[in-house]
């Protein structure tokens, strides 16, 4: 029985480890990005475990300044975010500007 409880503790890691949350990681992708970088760019860089919509641009329009259009990050590989925040990258003229977080 002792070497039962070994292999399933042992299951449970290798499950642990194979969900692995990567909300923080991508945090830090979104952050590291220079402000200016054009789309073509940070869509290059975009890790693996995020998928963003990039066919469907929320075009803000601001009458006192320049345009500016959020790319929503639609899926986070492993993140289960409790508080269902909506986040997005910010561009104004094609260059990216900062994550944008909201509720």
């Amino acid at each position: 029985m002792n070497s039962r409880f070994l292999f399933i503790t042992f299951l449970f890691f290798v499950m642990l480890n194979a969900c692995k949350n990567y909300y923080n990681d991508t945090i830090v992708w979104a952050e590291n990005i220079k402000i200016g970088t054009d789309l073509e760019t940070v869509k290059k860089t975009q890790p693996s475990f995020v998928e963003i919509a990039w066919d469907k641009p929320i075009e803000i329009e601001n009458q006192a300044g320049p345009n500016q259009k959020l790319y929503q990050i639609t899926e986070i590989s492993g993140d289960n975010d409790v508080l269902n925040m909506s986040k997005f990258l910010v561009f104004v003229n094609g260059k990216y500007q900062h994550l944008e977080l909201k509720k």
